[in-house]
């Protein structure tokens, strides 16, 4: 595992998927997965794709204290490198998730990538993000397709990582998000459908990003 790219593997079918994973797993810092692969695959891939990489489990977790508990119970047992939180739903919630992710860090969410995240949740970023911080959370996730937020993100996380979606087919820049502040860039479908991710993974590290649009 190595460098600062997080791959996000949205795919339903257990064999592409694990191919992918082989494919990438050792040029990559994480593989990271969500609720299609998880409801497709059962919770058992978790355990799978740790043989190839860190594993982040982006469920975006986002109840009541008790069912949080009960999620992260859950996921725990597959041993993943992080599970990713809201916390929108409360410091009670986000607690309950750290209180029992065992030795499995915890990333809430402090902002997002699509645009319909400007109306709610990119507005209050800066509770959130303080709350991660008070909280103990391991990382914050902030966009890496608005570097104008994602800076000034940046500017308050303190100690805590910051993992930045939406670079590639959302438009951001792996270069332009790093720059910005990000500590692990998400990509996700500029590298499984591409049909040389290991050469589009070396050419963003070398700093030559023509295959993103």
């Amino acid at each position: 595992m190595k460098g600062n790219i997080v791959a996000s593997l949205d795919l339903t079918d257990e064999k592409k998927l694990i191919s992918m994973a082989d494919q990438i797993g050792s040029s990559v810092f994480a593989l990271k997965i969500n609720w299609p692969t998880i409801l497709s695959c059962g919770k058992s891939i978790i355990g799978k794709l740790t043989k190839y990489s860190n594993v982040i489990c982006d469920l975006k977790i986002a109840d009541i204290p008790n069912t949080n508990r009960l999620i992260i119970e859950q996921i725990s047992r597959e041993n993943p490198w992080a599970v990713i939180g809201h916390l929108f739903t409360g410091t009670d919630s986000m607690k309950a998730l750290l209180d029992n992710a065992g030795g499995v860090k915890v990333i809430g969410v402090a902002s997002m990538s699509n645009p319909g995240s400007n109306v709610y949740l990119n507005p209050n970023f800066e509770k959130l993000v303080e709350d991660a911080k008070a909280l103990g959370c391991y990382g914050i996730v902030a966009p890496g397709n608005n570097y104008e937020l994602l800076g000034s993100v940046s500017k308050i996380k303190g100690n805590l990582k910051i993992f930045s979606p939406g670079v590639g087919a959302q438009g951001g820049g792996y270069k332009q998000a790093i720059k910005a502040g990000s500590d692990y860039v998400i990509i996700g479908r500029s590298i499984y459908e591409n049909p040389d991710p290991l050469k589009y993974i070396s050419e963003l590290e070398s700093g030559n990003e023509n295959h993103i649009t």
